[in-house]
């Protein structure tokens, strides 16, 4: 029993304070854990892509692109003033390269972190070659691009098993902390 001799030094007191700072620093490294998602912004794919009278910016998130949630950001400029156009209609088609039916986004300043900026969240199901298009009209008129991505297999999701050996700790060490609390010192 010498192993567990300083939590038997330890009042109540001192263990919830223990017991405390342990949940605190697990629930710091979970947090650490957790996937930035970037909006704004990513891999470039389409850079002053001619797309009937303006130019066309796209990316996409993350990178590699995998199976699941992509995150693609488009910018329309008028090429004379290089200012943004901002109130086009612009839509995502993505089509796979077989297998699998098309995936349609409408892309929106609404959720764009840079408001100048369309931005739309499509989930690609399956891994392989994706043909991406991204389409848009306005009063001006109307235009499309087009770029190849090839998507990865889905990455393993490692988050809930992480959670559950964190959880897992934090129940050993408070039942190590806590299970001698009502008994004596001798």
């Amino acid at each position: 029993m010498r192993g567990r001799s300083w939590t038997k030094k330890l009042d109540f007191s001192q263990k919830v304070q223990l017991l405390t700072a342990l949940l605190t620093l697990a629930l710091v490294a979970l947090a650490g854990a957790a996937p930035i998602q970037a909006h704004g912004g990513g891999t470039p794919q389409l850079v002053q892509a001619s797309s009937g009278p303006y130019q066309l910016y796209t990316w996409t998130d993350p990178d590699p692109p995998r199976a699941g949630p992509i995150h693609v950001t488009v910018a329309l400029v008028d090429p004379a003033t290089q200012q943004p156009v901002l109130d086009a209609n612009v839509q995502i088609v993505a089509t796979p390269g077989e297998g699998s039916q098309p995936v349609t986004a409408l892309a929106t300043h609404e959720n764009a972190v840079i408001k100048t900026y369309y931005e739309a969240d499509l989930d690609l199901p399956a891994a392989g070659t994706w043909q991406v298009t991204v389409a848009h009209s306005d009063t001006a008129g109307s235009g499309s691009a087009g770029f190849a991505l090839d998507v990865q297999p889905a990455a393993r999701n490692w988050r809930p098993i992480g959670i559950g050996a964190v959880l897992a700790v934090i129940a050993i060490g408070a039942w190590f902390v806590l299970k001698n609390n009502g008994q004596s010192t001798v």
